[in-house]
């Protein structure tokens, strides 16, 4: 225990503590294969270490089910204050069920989200006779516009047997199935209908495979609210073929139905959107065509952005001042509108704006600096000032134990014990939390701490400089700026090297398994093996290759190859100015998809903040955001 009164590096070189951990992670393999005597003689011997409730965990969890219910219910007691309770309950109800405790389930069950144990939960009613409530909740279950979990089943079963799904609840999912975009789930209910209503779903359906074939058929020469959603949809479809079209077909057919002024509303707007998405000519005249009634704030948006991406300076001061008071990005409509006010005679006014937007520390503050020629507000100051403190926090058990499963390298279960703590902690209390976390090295829940408590002013903790050789070294064998890389880690991972995206982009810089292969070979490197991505400094070398390969690409623009490397370098392409060139602030703010455009405005932003953490001046946004040059260009055909 005297151990934990150390600085938390110091306790890595603590004998005791090496000694401890390495019992732990012996008593973890003894307990996989079966050698329960190691294991029982390793555990008796780590009862004062911070992990020793693990060990009761997994010992537990392997013979949970034989293991008698009151010793489940004291460790669930025993533990409370940590995520193993919770964890142990979880796996114990998912024990119950498989042995038909029903009573004993519901009296555990404590109603957490989770659809298979809200389905248990209602079979085990079921299956005691407390029926009341039940059709009701199994219904709602089963009413999601997606393919519910199939532990669902045997409930939605004993629905069926009480003549629960009539026509007007099949019909209500397959509308949510539909408004989820999936039509294939819509099909596959279909089958619980009788022949003439199978039919109108197929065509509903093949509104989402072949709208020009689906809008042709006979039957929808007739109005009525289904024949109204099967146009809708096939319109919106068509129109994500080719927007013309889909613009052309709507104008023709809406007079034929009474659509509601909501769902015309709808389609109109989404039709004059995604002209807008894809820089269609026609998207301003559209936009502004639409009634009073279908404008909402995404309109405003992207008339603003229209008349950015067309320099249509008047345009985009009405359509900013017009969302004033809506807008929630009040420092991006704050540039854009003293830009617009620069470009339309008024100066003063645009330089107020600029000045009062130049103190932020963000990328249209630097922006703002740009245009005023003045420095840029990077300047750092501490969460907070009583380092004391922040040692002191090392007394709290469950402290101890997310440091331990990081020094043992089991960082899930120390971020689940991070989380119950921050659930616990204070404001103060969260900010030495989030010190604490950077000095043990464990950047990213440092970061992600003060980003809950809204607290971004500590530069040293938000922008910190792990693999310093590494990201030099390859930042000059590839011609970089190592601020650059640094930027780009700091928005794909927040320095999480274990870190792996829903998309399985995976370690410091977000590599695709496929990028990463390609890019070996391609600079001549190995091509990684199964987890070698997620070495760091293996993955630094990769990504600042695949950077390059970018940046090489599209002609040394870094606010082009920063989007690529974010969406892919084909879909960017895509969004390249037809026959002109474009200014790159304009550019960058009409990137159709949210996340790009965000992070290309982060990476910017941050590789800013990186060169004066280097110690460098921050060369100006407005020198690094070359012209956009238009798709029909050389380096846009590499």
């Amino acid at each position: 225990m005297l151990a934990f009164a150390l600085p938390a590096r110091a306790q890595d070189d603590v004998p005791e503590l090496t000694q401890q951990r390495q019992s732990y992670k012996l008593a973890r393999i003894a307990l996989t294969t079966g050698q329960t005597q190691v294991f029982e003689a390793l555990k008796s011997q780590l009862t004062d270490y911070p992990l020793y409730p693990y060990l009761v965990y997994e010992d537990l969890k392997r013979r949970l089910g034989s293991a008698p219910q009151t010793e489940i219910e004291r460790f669930i007691e025993a533990y409370a204050d940590t995520p193993l309770a919770y964890q142990m309950l979880g796996v114990w109800l998912y024990e119950l069920y498989d042995q038909d405790r029903w009573t004993t389930f519901l009296d555990a069950y404590d109603g957490r989200a989770d659809p298979t144990l809200q389905c248990y939960a209602q079979r085990a009613r079921v299956r005691t006779g407390d029926l009341n409530g039940v059709i009701e909740a199994t219904k709602q279950l089963w009413l999601v516009g997606y393919s519910q979990v199939s532990a669902c089943d045997r409930l939605f079963e004993w629905f069926a047997s009480q003549q629960a799904f009539t026509d007007e609840i099949v019909w209500a999912r397959i509308d949510l199935a539909m408004q989820n975009g999936n039509p294939a789930l819509a099909g596959y209910l279909a089958k619980k209908l009788d022949a003439s209503d199978r039919a109108w779903v197929a065509l509903w359906e093949r509104a989402y495979t072949d709208p020009r074939g689906a809008l042709a058929a006979p039957v929808l020469r007739f109005d009525n609210v289904l024949t109204r959603k099967i146009v809708a949809d096939a319109v919106l479809q068509l129109t994500d073929q080719d927007v013309g079209v889909g613009k052309t077909a709507w104008e023709n057919l809406r007079a034929d139905y009474e659509f509601a002024t909501e769902q015309q509303n709808r389609v109109a707007r989404d039709i004059a959107l995604l002209s807008a998405y894809r820089h269609d000519p026609r998207a301003p005249a559209w936009l502004a065509a639409l009634p009073a009634s279908a404008v909402n704030d995404d309109v405003r948006t992207w008339q603003a952005r229209a008349a950015m991406r067309d320099s249509d300076w008047l345009a985009l001061k009405n359509a900013v001042e017009s969302m004033q008071d809506t807008s929630e990005e009040p420092l991006m409509w704050q540039y854009w509108h003293a830009k617009a006010l620069e470009h339309t005679s008024q100066p003063t006014r645009a330089r107020q704006l600029y000045r009062n937007l130049a103190k932020e520390r963000d990328y249209y503050g630097f922006l703002a600096a740009d245009r005023l020629k003045v420095e840029y507000t990077i300047e750092s100051k501490p969460l907070i000032e009583n380092k004391a403190a922040v040692g002191a926090l090392m007394e709290i058990p469950g402290v101890r134990r997310a440091y331990e499963l990081l020094r043992v390298g089991a960082e899930i279960d120390a971020r689940r014990e991070w989380n119950h703590l921050l659930t616990r902690f204070d404001v103060e209390k969260k900010k030495q939390a989030a010190v604490l976390a950077s000095t043990w090295g464990w950047h990213a829940d440092a970061i992600r701490t003060v980003a809950l408590i809204e607290e971004f002013d500590d530069l040293e903790l938000r922008f910190p400089t792990p693999y310093g050789d590494d990201v030099t070294q390859f930042a000059q064998a590839r011609g970089l700026d190592p601020a650059w890389i640094y930027g780009v880690i700091r928005r794909e991972s927040a320095f999480a090297a274990s870190a792996i995206s829903s998309a399985g982009a995976q370690g410091l810089m977000q590599l695709m398994p496929t990028t990463a292969n390609l890019t070996a070979q391609k600079a001549g490197l190995p091509v990684p093996g199964a987890g070698a991505v997620f070495d760091p400094r293996h993955n630094i070398e990769l990504g600042s290759a695949y950077l390059r390969e970018l940046f090489d690409r599209f002609g040394g623009n870094m606010a082009v190859a920063s989007a690529a490397y974010n969406a892919g370098p084909y879909r960017v392409q895509e969004w390249l100015p037809d026959n002109r060139t474009l200014p790159a602030d304009a550019w960058v703010e009409t990137i159709p998809y949210y996340e790009t455009r965000g992070y290309v405005q982060a990476v910017l932003a941050y590789t800013a903040v990186y060169e004066r953490k280097l110690g460098r001046a921050p060369v100006r946004l407005a020198e690094r955001m070359e012209p956009i040059p238009s798709a029909n260009q050389a380096f846009a055909r590499r």
